[in-house]
């Protein structure tokens, strides 16, 4: 018999086995290759960027599958990038977003949440905004999950993310986006859709952070969808906006109701973005609705199209108009350049 060594697929270098690797996703990387030796277990727990659909996790009874039951989520220490794509719903709740607090080196978390109508609450969010991750610099949350309301209790959440630069969630209560913009001093990009103002307007306060100024914000996206005919969000902006000096790019996204004058006076945007000339970008959609069948609409987007500042700004304004008979009147502005 022969005395030549027979060679293995164990005995390929590492560099060999993390080119593989690279090819299948995480799945069937996982179903394939975890459990053959404790080599292999430790480069599959030693990689960065993770990535999981929901749906591939589900069999045809809607059950996880057996062999990711005992999914080993505790034992990933080393990922940065965490995607989650929860795209199907099921019995056995994924309890993945629970295992968040295990990853200390997360340097960024993606979430696209979506279910039915009478599919899972927000539990995602509420997860999230307890953690404490000290390294995590990017959040993005999207999906109609986010939509829903969270739940927190006395509206305070006990996150610790001290190195956050850019963050987008579909919707955020009044209270948490002050204490993101407070808390997280690196702040570079805000994004997301507001509810819960106080229910006096003039007793909206920032925190004295926040008024001592946020020099490192450069972008800023916020809507309101305003069914109370106040002027909540006009008058967080004119708190918010002196706060924030280098501002460069700013989006807009707001349903109100025609008795909001601010919003939809040109002249109070000019004034408001007055002191900010390093603004050079700006997405408005504006949507605004009236009973009164003798407001003429058209007259305000008008307004809007004659203004030097938006002129300035090369601006590119659009409109729609759109009649529920005997009802009411409602009206789409879009700015942008």
């Amino acid at each position: 018999m022969s005395d030549e060594v027979r060679s293995r697929i164990e005995d390929l270098p590492n560099e060999i086995w993390l080119e593989v690797f690279d090819y299948l996703d995480w799945i069937n990387l996982f179903s394939a290759f975890y459990g053959l030796n404790k080599r292999i277990n430790e480069f599959l727990l030693s990689i960065k960027y993770l990535s999981l659909y929901s749906s591939y996790l589900i069999n045809y009874s809607n059950s996880i599958y057996i062999c990711f039951q005992e999914f080993p989520m505790k034992e990933f220490k080393q990922i940065q990038h965490f995607q989650l794509i929860y795209d199907n719903p099921y019995e056995n709740e994924l309890n993945i977003a629970k295992d968040f607090t295990r990853f200390s080196t997360l340097i960024s978390l993606t979430i696209d949440a979506n279910c039915g109508e009478s599919g899972c609450n927000n539990e995602f969010g509420t997860i999230i905004f307890h953690q404490h991750c000290p390294y995590l610099q990017r959040l993005y949350l999207y999906g109609n999950v986010f939509d829903r309301e969270l739940q927190i209790i006395d509206n305070v959440c006990t996150f610790y993310f001290p190195s956050l630069r850019y963050i987008h969630v579909n919707k955020l209560p009044f209270n948490m986006a002050m204490q993101l913009l407070d808390q997280c001093t690196q702040l570079r990009s805000f994004s997301a859709i507001l509810y819960g103002y106080p229910e006096r307007v003039s007793s909206i306060l920032l925190p004295d952070r926040i008024r001592m100024g946020l020099p490192l914000l450069t972008k800023l996206s916020l809507g309101e969808d305003n069914y109370f005919e106040t002027e909540s969000s006009s008058t967080l902006f004119e708190l918010l906006f002196p706060c924030c000096p280098n501002l460069h790019t700013f989006t807009v996204d707001i349903r109100c109701n025609d008795n909001c004058e601010k919003l939809l006076d040109p002249n109070w945007w000019a004034h408001l973005f007055a002191s900010h000339n390093r603004l050079k970008r700006i997405s408005f959609h504006i949507k605004w609705w009236t009973r009164n069948f003798r407001s003429n609409g058209h007259e305000k987007i008008q307004r809007f199209r004659s203004s030097s500042f938006f002129t300035e700004l090369n601006a590119n304004i659009t409109s729609e108009f759109d009649s529920d008979f005997l009802r009411s009147v409602s009206y789409d502005l879009y700015i942008k350049n």
